[in-house]
């Protein structure tokens, strides 16, 4: 070889050595770079995540405690409500004890009636179509709480919901509690947004909302008691829940479990509403589906219902407007 052709092999070599440094160097700075980025997302994630199984244990543990006190009030109106029915009976009548049967045995014929509300949050998603084909297969109604995103992103599935007499409601634009729970001025916006969005999608103005993390949620920089009361001022009720699947989990759970979940505690209440999620990653959930219908169909004196403006509201945090 001779010496002009060595020279030349020195300097290819070279450049592959410089070349292979600076790759090494550029992959050193964005590794970290990378994985950090990615560790904040999983972190965002995460964050959105501890907040809503924090607050379905924080509204789990409110409504347990608060059991023994409804039931209570409940007692009191209807033994006012039957004292005044008697009042109402001239004193002279001969018929005063039938009456206070038929009275006795309306009430509790009212009383023995549950309602039950299967509401989905998150969605429209790839599942939504099945969801709707065995709500139809059931003959039942139920409640879906959509994100704006997820609207955009599947508005024909969203008019379908629609179409086939379900409710819908507002469950945020973005559902990113950083930048929805930041400030008042950013939640109305968020607002006005899925309220929109909806209605340019559907025709239909929701009048119905539930919040990301619910209303007991301990994220929110904002105080939540102004942002109840803004939904209020607006004309909208918001709706919690007081049975939770547990489908919001990381780890997907069975559908068994997942039916065990909604079923087991349905009996503790006159009004449930049940907390299910319409996500591509939750198909367990639409496994376990016919499974809670047949439950709650086999269940006496238990109706199905879809929420409307005669629902009765299921809250964890009641705005100082209503009390």
């Amino acid at each position: 070889m001779s010496e002009k052709s060595h020279m030349e092999y020195r300097k290819r070599r070279v450049k592959r050595l410089k070349r292979m440094i600076l790759t090494a160097v550029f992959l050193l700075i964005m590794l970290p770079i990378a994985l950090s980025i990615w560790l904040m997302c999983e972190l965002h994630a995460r964050e959105n995540e501890l907040a809503e199984i924090t607050a379905q244990y924080e509204a789990q543990l409110q409504i347990t405690e608060g059991l023994q006190e409804r039931l209570d009030e409940e007692i009191a109106s209807a033994k006012e409500a039957y004292d005044e029915l008697l009042a109402q009976i001239p004193p002279d009548t001969d018929i005063g004890e039938e009456v206070s049967e038929t009275a006795e045995q309306t009430e509790e014929e009212e009383d023995n009636i549950r309602r039950v509300y299967l509401t989905f949050d998150d969605g429209p998603s790839a599942y939504t179509g099945q969801i709707l084909d065995i709500l139809d297969e059931y003959e039942v109604k139920a409640t879906f709480f959509v994100t704006g995103t997820q609207v955009e992103n599947n508005p024909d599935m969203c008019r379908e919901i629609v179409k086939r007499g379900h409710s819908i409601g507002m469950h945020s634009y973005s559902h990113v509690y950083s930048d929805i729970y930041k400030s008042k001025d950013n939640f109305i916006r968020d607002y006005i947004k899925i309220r929109d969005v909806i209605a340019q999608t559907t025709g239909v103005t929701p009048d119905i909302y539930r919040f990301p993390g619910g209303s007991s949620n301990t994220v929110s920089r904002t105080d939540m008691d102004e942002l109840c009361e803004y939904i209020e001022g607006e004309g909208v009720r918001y709706f919690d829940w007081n049975i939770s699947s547990g489908d919001a989990t990381r780890s997907a759970l069975t559908p068994d479990k997942i039916t065990y979940n909604c079923l087991s505690s349905v009996g503790n209440f006159k009004n449930a509403v049940i907390l299910l999620h319409d996500t591509g990653t939750k198909y367990t959930t639409v496994q376990a589906l016919p499974g809670i219908i047949e439950g709650l169909t086999a269940m006496e004196d238990t109706q199905i219902l879809p929420i409307t403006e005669d629902t009765e509201v299921v809250q964890h945090r009641k705005s100082k407007e209503i009390e």
